[in-house]
């Protein structure tokens, strides 16, 4: 299946994200999993710092950027199994990634453990991932007080 259809199935599900959040949802999916730290990623879109990075996808309603591309790396492995029937630990060497990681990161991400998970398979993967997306939306509008500068004395 590849991840393009996710990308197309977030987007389609949130037209509401602007440009430079779909281009990091893009990014991150393409690539299967992390495009960089949250600090290098930044500046390409415009932002400063990393702390300008996490206010601008919490405003988009979207995860931080290590929970996309832990996402990311879960649809892909996901996807892999079903496609190779290889095992997430076959998968996490090919990728030169510590095993134990990989399946702490399934737990973390989706609540199954991994052999849970295969049986539920990559639509219900996707269906979990579009719905944590649009449970993390921020009401234009709610009061963003702790944003108001303070009054100088």
């Amino acid at each position: 299946m590849g991840l393009y259809p996710v990308v197309r199935t977030v987007c389609a599900s949130r037209p509401d994200l602007s440009l430079r959040s779909r281009a990091v949802v893009e990014a991150v999916f393409l690539c299967g999993g992390s495009i960089g730290t949250a600090q290098q990623v930044a500046p390409h879109l415009g932002l400063h710092n990393r702390f300008e990075l996490a206010r601008f996808l919490k405003r988009e309603g979207l995860p931080p950027l290590h929970d996309l591309a832990a996402w990311a790396s879960v649809l892909t492995w996901v996807d892999r199994n079903e496609l190779t029937g290889c095992s997430l630990c076959q998968l996490a060497f090919r990728a030169r990634r510590d095993p134990a990681v990989c399946y702490r990161t399934v737990k973390r991400i989706t609540g199954l453990q991994w052999h849970d998970l295969k049986r539920k398979g990559l639509a219900w993967v996707v269906e979990r991932f579009v719905a944590r997306c649009r449970t993390n939306d921020a009401s234009p509008s709610e009061p963003r007080s702790h944003l108001r500068p303070r009054p100088l004395p």
